[in-house]
């Protein structure tokens, strides 16, 4: 049967028009072991989904910025512990609001930052003083449909006005925190965000189709992004988090949501997470991008139980959370097959990662709908990956 069931499942999915298109690499030891592609990028013009499909990664993005944090942590450059302001010096009197009154907060700690216990909300509704994060994203939009874009550093220094959702290190909330990390290691480095990505991860790895943004050239393997499947899916009719479909770098590069990239792309760095150490694929100048004690600790829960109380989505049961991403604890409460301790985030958009170092294995899923996040094709993808008997 090899990996039929998993194609099947595909088939099923966008035979039933749940999803309008996907594209699946599997990986073992490093190495590509299975890739499939089923239904359409753009429907309209009959484009086929495939594995050089370009896609929007919203929080798939979040990988890739823990990667980079953990390479500045083995280089010495970064102390997760550290509070945030012996970094960036605007941050050193955060607060938060409560009955109309600015209360001062503890000091956020980079460790806040990677777990998402800062207290810096995502634009929307939320505790009071959310009103400063909704005019700073509204800020951010124009400034960038003005041809003036705000910067990655301006848009971090905005956040450091503004108030924390909670005191910081209270709890979990999914948030901006991301963004943040991307102006931290632009402030370590002394490089804009793209550059520390391109120079460190995109480029060892081979990453040609991936950036915050999508040239000319390459347009015509953009997918379509929709709202809905179907015969006639709907779009969006607006632009979430100010990730525009941008023709050159942007000013503002958002480590929380800003690439764009390929199945066939991302999962190269799936693969290189994901394989144990001595495997032929994906070894940077005779060693792995990371090391394992380091892809260890990028894969463990940070929240302490205090914190857990929040992390309370529906499609997180069973998983921990720490370094921007979910890892797998109770096999039976998630429902998954994989092993403990694979990790991997989602976006907003569809795209889904699973990287499993114990089984150096790992399913990279990319998919373009709205509101997607964890799709059910995703979990079934992941089942029948490990189900099939050949990982």
């Amino acid at each position: 049967m090899g990996f039929e069931n998993v194609k099947n499942v595909m088939d099923d999915f966008i035979g039933r028009k749940e999803e309008n298109g996907a594209s699946l690499v599997v990986t073992k030891a490093g190495e590509p072991v299975f890739t499939y592609s089923a239904g359409l990028a753009d429907v309209e013009r009959g484009m086929a989904f495939k594995e050089d499909t370009i896609c929007r990664a919203y929080s798939a993005t979040k990988v890739v910025t823990a990667v980079a944090c953990m390479l500045l942590v083995e280089r010495g450059r970064l102390d997760i512990g550290e509070r945030l302001e012996v970094y960036m010096p605007e941050f050193a009197s955060p607060y938060y609001v409560r009955e109309g009154q600015r209360i001062p907060s503890p000091s956020i700690r980079i460790r806040d930052l990677l777990d998402m216990t800062s207290g810096i909300p995502y634009p929307g509704e939320g505790e009071e003083g959310i009103q400063g994060t909704n005019d700073l994203w509204g800020r951010l939009d124009e400034s960038i449909r003005d041809g003036n874009s705000m910067t990655t550093q301006g848009f971090a220094k905005g956040v450091a006005k503004n108030a924390l959702s909670f005191p910081a290190g209270e709890k979990w909330m999914y948030g901006a925190s991301a963004d943040v990390l991307g102006a931290l290691i632009e402030r370590i480095t002394g490089q804009t965000f793209g550059e520390f990505l391109r120079e460190n991860i995109l480029d060892p790895l081979g990453m040609e189709d991936t950036a915050f943004f999508v040239p000319k050239e390459k347009r015509d393997r953009l997918a379509v992004l929709y709202d809905s499947a179907g015969e006639n899916p709907t779009k969006p009719g607006y632009v979430n988090l100010c990730i525009y479909d941008f023709e050159e770098d942007p000013a503002f590069q958002s480590g929380g949501a800003g690439l764009f990239s390929t199945a066939k792309d991302f999962a190269k760095l799936s693969a290189a997470l994901s394989k144990k150490p001595g495997a032929a694929a994906a070894l940077l100048q005779g060693r792995s991008l990371l090391l394992p004690a380091t892809i260890d600790f990028l894969r463990t829960n940070g929240l302490s139980s205090a914190q857990r109380v929040s992390y309370d989505w529906e499609n997180l049961l069973g998983y921990g959370y720490g370094n921007l991403c979910r890892c797998l604890e109770d096999r039976n409460r998630a429902g998954s097959l994989a092993s403990v301790g694979s990790f991997g985030w989602d976006g907003w958009t569809g795209p889904y990662v699973l990287i499993d170092p114990d089984a150096e294995v790992s399913v990279t899923l990319f998919l373009q709908r709205a509101g997607a996040g964890t799709t059910r094709l995703a979990r079934n993808v992941v089942n029948a990956v490990y189900g099939s008997g050949m990982v």
